[in-house]
């Protein structure tokens, strides 16, 4: 217990803050992914929808997660981005996916 609590603060000291679900980063993106993910129900503005989930989700990726796991992080945000440019499938919940999915490697 004793070494579980050293490295949590050693952790904490070198500005790793893990950034799960229930921490603020995640409840944050999830928010944004599932309000992203409600917009692409509506087809006049699905094409919208797509371009936000592009350019917040991916800016957050590049930012937040610049090497860690690169290949399999880019895979997920590719099979994003063609699930939602597919027109009946797109409303799927993809970006959210994709947030919980990023979110419980960290």
């Amino acid at each position: 217990m004793a070494e579980e609590n050293e490295e949590t603060d050693e952790s904490r000291q070198k500005g790793e803050t893990g950034g799960g679900i229930a921490s603020p980063e995640g409840v944050l993106m999830l928010s944004v992914a599932g309000i992203i993910d409600v917009i692409s129900l509506i087809p006049v503005i699905n094409v919208i929808s797509d371009v936000l989930g592009i350019i917040i989700i991916g800016g957050w990726l590049v930012i937040t997660r610049p090497g860690a796991a690169l290949k399999k992080t880019t895979t997920r945000f590719l099979i994003a981005c063609g699930i939602e440019l597919i027109p009946i499938v797109s409303i799927a919940p993809s970006w959210t996916w994709f947030v919980y999915k990023t979110l419980n490697d960290a």
